[in-house]
């Protein structure tokens, strides 16, 4: 609908500020130098390799920042649970008070959106261009989702609060898990019953070895090549890789793709940034740097970029790595006519689809077979040992589904007729959560998500992780079927959103999507 040109200009001064206030809240999270000083006691229970790589001050303590490679190790597995809560409390403040303020304008303004469009609410508004068309449809979803989750969310807790009271000594009853408590026993739980070890598993998974084998196995499944390429670059650990066709792929429709010159000619590129550094971007996330126009010869670029350690990865972020590089695909192996169309410009609530799917090739013996051609000396990964990964990265199904509920409830609440202040509708919404809100935790401050594209969105997460585990139905018992995989290129990522997601989902699946292998999979049985 357009808007008579008073209310033009107005969105486009909205639409200005809210930009601005997205960057600070970035930037507020980034550039928080923050450093916390733990004793080497208050350390025990950490990997060598964690002690011997942070800095110390001139007493001996260990220095921390907020970044990924100090943070989770230590949560994960920190004995002190004094220490635990100190670290998480101050991690749960990053954002600092400034990004409440920030936060509370944005849902302000954007409440305003609706009023200038006559919608009730900014939900109205952005619905309306998903896959689920309305808010109402979003909490159906929520609704299903919470009534399978709930008790799979106490029964993890329960499990949890068994072992912290073994390890304690305290009556079961009165060994209640608390926000910092939930990553240390989840972890020690994994050891106990599934012989698991997160931070032991680096030595599996070394880290250019597993870049090498997700080039290896993307190269298999999608009839491609990967070539490192001189180009400028922004720091000296980031690489550039060209992308090619494999020769007598035909990888869409298209004329000009399977054509010799598209085999030679890169189809797109690919930056690579995975190692920490001060000032960079602390998470991990994969961004379009160039969309694709098959109309004007324009080639995809996409970039990665992560916070990983240098020497290893966690199974976890195994996942994590195919999860954006699932992204980047979805960039670089898009060939649509118009650059509007061009790869993960498609409904935000499809958008995490395949890559949510590609996660699934770090838990599969198929995919991982492939490791030993690439890892040297590291130990081998057999099948005892992925039957086990699968297994523990069941339990807490309950846990890791709760939080997210909580965070696309949280989002659409901001997003609804009558948002209310953040903070107040966080603790509000926490605090009716098994673990409870913790007074004095500002997280609604570190929430990047609901302060950029995602707002009215979060659900999508869900909602996608159901389109996901349905696609990789089409694959069978064969995770790496090329044949298959060829057919998902075509189909899925090489069309970006030159048609509606569910249909070009449904024509890849040849029926109507299902969510029944979501709803088993959330309730971690």
């Amino acid at each position: 609908m357009s808007l008579p040109p008073a209310k033009r200009e107005r969105f486009r001064e909205i639409s200005e500020r809210l930009t601005e206030l997205g960057q600070e809240f970035a930037k507020n999270i980034r550039e928080n130098t923050t450093r916390l000083q733990f004793t080497v006691e208050e350390c025990d229970g950490l990997p060598q390799s964690w002690l011997d790589r942070v800095p110390r001050d001139d007493d001996g303590n260990v220095v921390v920042s907020f970044d990924y490679p100090d943070y989770v190790p230590f949560i994960m597995n920190a004995r002190n649970e004094e220490a635990r809560r100190r670290y998480w409390f101050a991690y749960t403040n990053r954002g600092t008070p400034r990004n409440l303020e920030v936060l509370d304008e944005i849902v302000a303004l954007r409440k305003e959106i609706a009023d200038l469009y006559e919608v009730p609410s900014f939900a109205h508004y952005v619905t309306k261009r998903n896959m689920v068309e309305t808010p109402e449809t979003v909490n159906r979803f929520l609704t299903e989702v919470r009534n399978v989750v709930t008790q799979a969310e106490l029964r993890d807790l329960g499990a949890l609060a068994e072992l912290k009271a073994e390890m304690t000594g305290l009556p079961v009853e009165q060994a209640r898990i608390q926000r910092w408590d939930a990553a240390f026993y989840r972890e020690r739980l994994r050891e106990q019953r599934y012989a698991i070890d997160q931070e032991a598993l680096r030595k599996y998974f070394p880290t250019p070895a597993m870049v090498a084998w997700m080039l290896d196995v993307t190269s298999r499944l999608y009839g491609l090549r990967f070539e490192r390429a001189t180009v400028p670059l922004w720091h000296e650990d980031v690489i550039y890789l060209d992308v090619f066709n494999a020769g007598g792929v035909r990888a869409s429709s298209r004329a000009s793709e399977g054509a010799p010159e598209a085999r030679t000619t890169p189809i797109g590129g690919i930056y690579l940034d995975l190692y920490p550094r001060d000032g960079k971007y602390k998470h991990a996330a994969a961004w379009p740097v160039r969309g694709v126009s098959a109309r004007t010869g324009r080639k995809p670029i996409s970039a990665l970029v992560t916070n990983f350690n240098r020497e290893g990865l966690t199974h976890d972020e195994v996942e994590t790595l195919l999860h954006e590089f699932g992204h980047v695909l979805h960039g670089v192996l898009s060939n649509t006519y118009y650059l509007a169309h061009s790869g993960t410009s498609v409904e935000r609530d499809f958008v995490e689809a395949p890559s949510q799917m590609y996660e699934e090739w770090a838990s599969r013996v198929e995919s991982l077979a492939l490791l030993r051609t690439h890892v040297g000396d590291a130990p081998a990964i057999d099948e005892s040992l992925v039957q086990r990964l699968r297994a523990s990265n069941k339990f807490g199904a309950g846990v890791d589904y709760g939080r997210q509920l909580l965070y696309a409830s949280f989002d659409m609440a901001l997003a609804s007729e009558n948002p209310g202040r953040t903070l107040d509708v966080w603790s509000l919404m926490e605090g009716a959560t098994p673990m409870g809100y913790v007074d004095g935790t500002q997280f609604p401050g570190t929430f990047e998500h609901i302060a950029s594209g995602y707002a009215a969105g979060y659900y999508g997460y869900m909602w996608a992780k159901a389109i996901a585990l349905d696609l990789l139905s089409a694959f069978g018992a064969d995770i790496m079927n090329d044949e298959v995989g060829r057919r998902f290129r075509t189909m899925i990522l090489s069309r970006g959103s030159e048609e509606p997601a569910r249909v070009m989902v449904e024509r890849f699946l040849e029926r109507p999507v299902a969510s029944d292998a979501f709803f088993v999979h959330i309730g971690g049985e």
